[in-house]
């Protein structure tokens, strides 16, 4: 995470893009969040449930 910080937004993709090891790395990071299927999982538990 670079936070919101104009310049170390640019330095950190500029790394991405030219750096194939970084990216590959970058892209195969574990999302800190979930897997984003959480609003599937309530909505299927209030059909059963409710």
């Amino acid at each position: 995470m670079v936070g919101t910080d104009y310049n170390k937004i640019v330095s950190e993709v500029s790394i991405l893009l030219d750096d194939a090891s970084a990216y590959e790395q970058m892209s195969k990071a574990i999302n800190p969040y979930g897997d984003g299927k959480a609003c599937m999982r309530i909505t299927q538990t209030l059909n059963v449930r409710l």
